[in-house]
């Protein structure tokens, strides 16, 4: 618990990326916000296909949706099963949310893939879901295309909580931070929508790094880039919400951050990315890693210079 506790020492919440009908029914995900300090969960349709496909839990309820309704398509079985997972996570998850001034304690589940490019038919589906799980610490996740950022100024508007996710760059994290902001200007009602912005991590190294051993196999920038990405973002974030206690809140999110170069630690997403006022979504086996084996780096602040020098590098050597 050293590891975890350095976390919260640091003001950084530990939300989970998984979700399975055995992880809720068997007390796991109980266990976890006791024992590990799990303050939240976050999930997709990867997640959800995963757990449905890898297990039988699910069969009884696929069985008895088919007997109520022969006609039930493949996506509204998909729904059914997703939103119960949901709610019930997020009744674990209420007394975090309640104790928290609102500010954590959240549980997310993502628009259709399909609906990526469709403003209108994102934000419809959004309000559906919604409605439908009728909890108020959920966050409808939104990507942050053109068309997804519309949708999430729209639906801040109409007070939904929204994750904007799949943003890989600066210019991704304004586009949703101004959304955010417009958002809630002028929002009248007592709550307060909340929102976190997604960061993908990982995923970021894994191309960059692709790129740079093509020009040198031991580039000195290799498994430096997406760190130095996200923690840009944070100073922006920093800038942007000068009072991070309360609300209108955008707390950056830091996701994908499993390591996915072998000679790489396995949690060097975490280790480096402690920051106040953030969230570090992460999966089961990385959480127990970082538990047992983490090097975490306390927050002493992100040199702003040094990280648009070593962004600027990279520019130099012809990948953006």
């Amino acid at each position: 618990m050293e590891n975890i506790g350095i976390l919260k020492e640091n003001k950084q919440s530990l939300w989970l990326d998984f979700i399975s009908r055995d992880l809720i029914q068997s007390g796991k995900l109980e266990a976890l916000i006791k024992q590990r300090g799990v303050t939240g969960l976050t999930s997709n349709p990867s997640i959800f296909e995963k757990a449905i496909s890898d297990s039988n839990d699910y069969d009884k309820s696929i069985i008895k949706l088919l007997k109520s309704n022969s006609k039930i398509s493949a996506p509204e079985i998909f729904e059914e099963l997703s939103v119960y997972d949901i709610k019930k996570a997020a009744e674990l998850l209420l007394k975090t949310y309640e104790n928290t001034n609102h500010l954590d304690g959240y549980v997310s589940i993502e628009v259709s893939p399909k609906l990526a490019y469709k403003t209108k038919e994102t934000i419809d589906q959004a309000l559906h879901l919604n409605k439908k799980i009728n909890m108020p610490n959920i966050m409808i996740k939104v990507p942050a295309t053109d068309e997804g950022i519309e949708a999430i100024k729209i639906l801040t508007k109409m007070g939904l909580n929204i994750n904007a996710t799949l943003m890989f760059n600066q210019r991704h994290y304004n586009n949703v931070s101004n959304a955010f902001l417009e958002g809630v200007t002028n929002y009248s009602k007592t709550l307060l929508p909340f929102s976190v912005a997604s960061f993908f991590v990982s995923r970021v190294d894994t191309e960059i790094d692709h790129l740079l051993e093509a020009k040198n196999k031991s580039h000195r920038l290799l498994g430096e880039i997406a760190i130095a990405n996200s923690r840009l973002a944070y100073i922006t974030f920093l800038k942007k919400f000068p009072n991070q206690n309360k609300k209108p809140l955008q707390k950056p999110l830091w996701g994908s951050t499993s390591t996915k170069n072998p000679n790489y630690s396995n949690s060097i997403y975490i280790d480096k990315l402690i920051a106040p006022n953030t969230i570090n979504t992460v999966p089961l086996e990385t959480i127990e890693k970082f538990a047992k084996h983490g090097n975490p780096e306390n927050y002493n602040g992100w040199d702003e210079n040094k990280i648009l020098s070593k962004l600027s590098d990279l520019d130099q050597t012809g990948i953006d």
